[in-house]
Order: C-alpha cells, then sequence, then structure tokens
C-alpha cells in the first residue's frame, strides 16, 4: 500500500511540474494584457507603457507574430512596426520566447513567460515590464 500511494504521489507532482511549463501549442493564440504587475518609473517609458497595457500578442501556429494595441501612441507605433513580419520560437525548456528572424537571430523582443499563482505572467527583459495576461482564443 506504501509503494502504491508513493507511486500516486510521484505522478501528482510529476503532472504538477509538467503542469508549469507552457508548450507552443499553449502558446498559440491571442493573448491580452490584464495589468502591468511592474513598469519602469521614467516618465519617458509612458508611452510605451500606454501601450502595452492596450496590447494584444498573437502567436499564430504558423509561427507568425503580431503585436497590436489601441494606444496612439508614436513610441508604441514603432514598436509595433519592428514586429511586423516577425515570427516567434518558444526554447521550452527556460521557457522564453524569442521574437525576430532567423537574419536577426530572433533578437527584437524577448519574453520570458511564468506562471506563478495560475496566472501567465509575461516579462519583457528589456524594458523591465512585467504584464499578468490572458489567453482570448
Amino acid at each position: 500500500m506504501r509503494k502504491f500511494l508513493t507511486f500516486v504521489f510521484l505522478i501528482s507532482l510529476s503532472s504538477f511540474v509538467f503542469g508549469q511549463t507552457l508548450t507552443e501549442k499553449d502558446l498559440c493564440g491571442k493573448w491580452k494584457v490584464v495589468r502591468l504587475i511592474e513598469k519602469p518609473t521614467n516618465q519617458e517609458f509612458v508611452p510605451m507603457i500606454n501601450g502595452f497595457e492596450n496590447a494584444t500578442f498573437v502567436f499564430n501556429q504558423n509561427g507568425n507574430f503580431e503585436l497590436t494595441t489601441t494606444s496612439k501612441s508614436e513610441l508604441f507605433g514603432m514598436i509595433t512596426e519592428m514586429t511586423n513580419g516577425t515570427k516567434w520560437k518558444l526554447e521550452q525548456k527556460s521557457q522564453y520566447v524569442k521574437i525576430g528572424n532567423e537574419k536577426d537571430r530572433f533578437s527584437i523582443m524577448g519574453i520570458l513567460i511564468k506562471e506563478i499563482n495560475g496566472k501567465i505572467i509575461f516579462y519583457l527583459d528589456e524594458s523591465g515590464i512585467k504584464m499578468e495576461m490572458r489567453k482570448t482564443e
């Protein structure tokens, strides 16, 4: 009986560990920003912050990436323009998404993805912005 309970415990533990790792299939779809958890305090970043507060990230199954916002920020418009026509790829082990293409070695944008208390968090390492996300499609 003890061996059986140990086995059940190990199975549940392994599914818990793997359940916290997103796959490419899990990531595919539209993701909306629920709220910003961390953001830069420098006033120069306000237009970029407003853009991300109203942003949608789209990870298409064919590898194409789209970033849109309802913000009219000129600065954020430059960011969306930089990501036009880009691809995405997930580094499964590190849960890091690289945005770009082969030519730039997927270096346009990087997103670290974490699941914390059942919530998906995107962390943009270049800007220090941390966002709680919700998958809409």
